[in-house]
């Protein structure tokens, strides 16, 4: 354990050598590890942390010793070409963890690189706390890892209500902290400020185009979509698409698809750095299946969830999911409350369909908004990332164990 120093001004203890390490693997996984380093060290001020993530983490106090950046793909296909990649960085954590002595870890969603990675550090620092922090979708697909990963972690730290009576059947210390979501999205609501700060009419029709956080995402997802586009010119008044750019891919992948549909260059406006009052604004979106139909769901935007992957990946995943839903939303609601289309079903003329229903059909809203609210009241409170920070300083021993959070006594 850590050496502890005196209480701090807020009467928490202050750790002097506390080394921690943070391990995610993509986009998603590196904004809500930026949120959890931030609890921990507005909690605890010096604590040691390093690992993997992106800029936010970095910005947020992480050294980084491998960037996501090579690490960020998925599919069965994808993640072949970039093996040695894996290895290497398998390799190097593994020995960084050794000699820097680490006092506990913490993995952030990315299951395959993140299980593989515990299994070694259970080998080669067998007492070193594994806290597992967003939990692998086991729930859709191979169950039978949830044993494999109760050996593996000491606590799960879950942030979707279903999940947490799944991992305590395994004999796992669970908590559901809430999600972290509701810690980062703050609702816009100044429509005329935002179309000031991008040149665009308020008086348009807004609707998102958001194709994912990946390059082949990008690739499979952002041509059908801006079919779409193409086929609804025509019937809805002044329309505008707005897409949003992920700050990893850069606006080049983006613009080079544009490239070919050039009837929409000025019907679409590609957003930097304004995402979340990006999707609060549209009347509807067409949304990459993941995260980021949560996002949509907690500003309140109608949507269509898309997925295409693989001819391989999709037909292996076909045998394997046990899940009646692709959309985190649907799947929380507890019934088809955003439409999917998956694989073959992504198509120009099919996603158009949808969004016109969704933008004109008042019933259809009405009942959609309703689902949305109904998400957004299971998903809990705000304080997710200060609920998870406590939990791993509890595993250094910085702080009490059963010592509650702000949060938890708000709740």
């Amino acid at each position: 354990m850590p050496a502890l120093s005196q209480s701090s001004a807020n009467g928490l203890e202050t750790a002097s050598s506390a080394r921690i390490m943070i391990v995610a693997g993509e986009a998603s996984g590196d904004l809500h590890g930026a949120s959890l380093v931030r609890a921990i060290l507005r909690t605890v001020p010096h604590v040691d942390l390093f690992g993997v993530g992106g800029e936010n983490m970095q910005r947020a106090g992480v050294e980084l010793i491998h960037h996501i950046g090579k690490l960020g793909v998925m599919g069965i296909t994808e993640v072949l070409r970039h093996l040695g990649d894996v290895r290497t960085a398998l390799d190097s954590l593994t020995a960084v963890a050794r000699e820097r002595h680490v006092d506990a870890v913490v993995l952030i969603d990315y299951p395959d690189f993140n299980l593989t990675l515990a299994r070694r550090l259970r080998k080669h620092i067998p007492g070193v706390p594994i806290i597992y922090y967003i939990s692998p979708q086991v729930w859709a697909w191979r169950r039978g890892r949830v044993s494999k990963i109760a050996q593996l972690v000491d606590r799960m730290l879950v942030i979707l209500p279903f999940e947490k009576e799944l991992y305590e059947s395994a004999g796992l210390e669970v908590d559901f902290v809430g999600h972290p979501l509701l810690d980062v999205i703050r609702l816009d609501n100044d429509r005329a400020a935002y179309s000031e700060r991008h040149s665009l009419s308020s008086k348009d029709t807004w609707i998102g185009l958001l194709p994912g956080s990946r390059h082949t995402e990008v690739e499979r997802l952002l041509p059908p979509m801006l079919e779409a586009a193409t086929l609804l010119l025509s019937d809805i008044e002044n329309p505008c698409f707005l897409i949003p750019v992920t700050p990893a891919l850069g606006i080049s992948i983006y613009e080079s698809v544009l490239v070919g549909f050039p009837n929409l260059r000025k019907h679409t406006c590609l957003i930097e750095d304004d995402y979340y009052p990006t999707v609060e604004h549209c009347k509807a979106a067409v949304v990459c299946s993941g995260t980021a139909t949560l996002e949509a769901a907690l500003v309140d935007t109608p949507m269509v969830v898309v997925y295409r992957t693989s001819w391989l990946t999709y037909t292996l995943a076909k045998l394997l999911v046990r899940v009646p839903h692709i959309a985190l939303v649907n799947l929380i609601a507890e019934q088809r409350a955003v439409p999917e289309l998956v694989q073959g079903e992504v198509t120009g003329s099919r996603i158009a369909h949808e969004l016109r229903t969704l933008l004109n059909d008042q019933v259809r809203r009405s009942a959609l908004h309703s689902s949305l609210a109904n998400v957004r009241h299971r998903l809990g409170g705000p304080g997710a990332s200060d609920v998870a920070a406590r939990r791993v300083l509890q595993a250094v021993g910085c702080i009490e164990p059963g010592d509650p959070s702000p949060a938890e006594l708000a709740r």
